[in-house]
């Protein structure tokens, strides 16, 4: 793992304020490997966790939007649009992850497909 990597890993840690009991054992450095949690059977419920013990998954080049498509619903005042995209994630040695996101706007359906896919590693 490269020295960029590394110091993002430290300065997510030192931000990051767990919400599960997965996510206190990562911050507590308990837990300092994905084996762990897939030996332990834990199931990923923050990307943060990826954050931590894979870094190089935040890379560009380790990210990918698969598909991009507009969604319609017809209601009384009119069309609502939205946007569902799908992203994949990894670290390019063996890890990868598939989310799906929704939302108003690109951006943001993409930033969520981008968290699904790193807690569906």
């Amino acid at each position: 793992m490269s020295q960029d990597w590394k110091e993002y890993a430290q300065r997510v840690l030192e931000e990051w304020q767990p919400k599960t009991k997965l996510g206190m054992l990562v911050k507590e450095g308990q837990i300092t490997d994905i084996h762990e949690i897939f030996r332990k059977g834990y199931q990923i419920k923050e990307p943060e966790i990826v954050d931590v013990l894979l870094p190089e998954v935040n890379a560009r080049e380790n990210q990918e939007v698969l598909d991009i498509a507009l969604t319609v619903r017809m209601t009384d005042s009119g069309r609502r649009v939205r946007f569902r995209v799908l992203a994949a994630v990894g670290n390019r040695d063996g890890y990868v992850g598939l989310g799906i996101g929704h939302g108003r706007e690109v951006g943001t359906a993409i930033r969520k497909a981008i968290n699904y896919a790193k807690m569906n590693i």
